[in-house]
């Protein structure tokens, strides 16, 4: 029966996370619309300017070949009727056409989705385990000296730039250990900058799950687990575990969404051939339909995240799911 509650708890809140998703997703796409086109220039400019055809027309012929081309990429509506357009393809699965490849960005994306997955769910597999295992030795003996080094060692992975532990971590690994510096995706190349995803995720899921685990291993339930004699290792894996990664979920969440928008970073430094490093050089072309189309992924990928971790909440912790159906 708890069971049952459990999992009408959880699709309750799918149905709610369905109808606050589709709202937001609708007011984050005028955004992205609108953000993109407010910056500086345009298509035609960057086109223009990179293929040097201004130095070989007259000020009039270059004014009719402008004209001519945003009209071949629809830039010569209003913004309203541009946005309603892009819209309408957008429900219809279609993220319209590269400016640049004159190929569909949907497919384009697709070459490129699994590779930035790859790279996000390692470095949040490697942020998870490196957190878990600080936590576990720092909550054994908190006050402790290895409490104290494994903070401080947890502080000083803070305070270290993304892009500078990448720098650094690229250089001496190529130097060490032969790590290819460019080509396709691999296995060869993943661990190192999912490494470094995940060493700069990693401190503050350490530091929420340590004070987790000490307020469980502090209450009567563990309390009188040790009192019987049950073993350390016991206690945490059957019993403290689940209760102290609940409120680690929306935590987990947020720390997954920031690696996809932290991976941008990531990407550029290792020449990982994912949507981030994709969309970078796509939005110094001012490639719109490509920008467009990966900020609205960014938001829906955050969103389903979020959504996912609140059911696995209701899941794994019946207080979640009582006070939801209480309210």
């Amino acid at each position: 029966m708890a069971d049952r509650r459990a999992w009408t708890g959880a699709v309750a809140v799918v149905a709610r996370g369905v109808a606050t998703a589709a709202g937001l997703l609708l007011v984050a796409s005028m955004l992205v619309f609108a953000l993109v086109r407010a910056a500086p220039g345009d298509a035609v400019d960057v086109e223009f300017g990179e293929s040097g055809a201004s130095a070989l027309l007259s000020p009039e012929e270059e004014a009719v070949a402008r004209a001519q081309r945003a009209r071949e990429l629809g830039l010569d509506r209003s913004v309203p009727e541009q946005y309603a357009r892009w819209l309408d393809r957008v429900v219809r699965l279609d993220l319209g056409t590269s400016f640049r490849t004159g190929r569909p960005v949907a497919d384009e994306l697709g070459d490129r989705v699994a590779a930035s997955a790859a790279l996000g769910g390692a470095g949040f597999l490697v942020a998870l385990t490196v957190a878990w295992l600080i936590a576990a030795l720092s909550a054994r003996r908190p006050g402790g000296l290895l409490d104290h080094a494994l903070r401080v060692l947890s502080l000083t992975a803070t305070a270290v730039p993304t892009f500078l532990l990448g720098s650094l971590g690229l250089r001496y690994a190529a130097e060490w250990f032969g790590y290819p510096v460019a080509g396709e995706a691999s296995w060869r190349r993943l661990w190192l900058p999912a490494v470094v995803l995940g060493v700069g995720a990693m401190p503050v899921v350490a530091r929420l799950l340590r004070a987790s685990l000490i307020t469980e291993y502090g209450r009567p339930y563990a309390l009188a687990a040790r009192a019987r004699g049950t073993s350390t290792a016991r206690l945490t894996f059957r019993h403290v575990m689940r209760p102290a990664f609940a409120p680690l979920l929306t935590l987990a969440g947020l720390t997954l969404s920031s690696l996809v928008a932290a991976s941008v970073i990531t990407e550029v430094i290792f020449s990982w051939p994912g949507v981030s490093e994709y969309a970078v050089s796509a939005i110094s072309a001012k490639d719109y339909p490509v920008v467009q189309a990966y900020l609205l992924l960014v938001v829906a990928v955050v969103v389903v995240v979020n959504r996912t971790m609140d059911v696995l909440q209701h899941l794994l912790d019946p207080r979640v799911a009582h006070a939801a159906q209480v309210a």
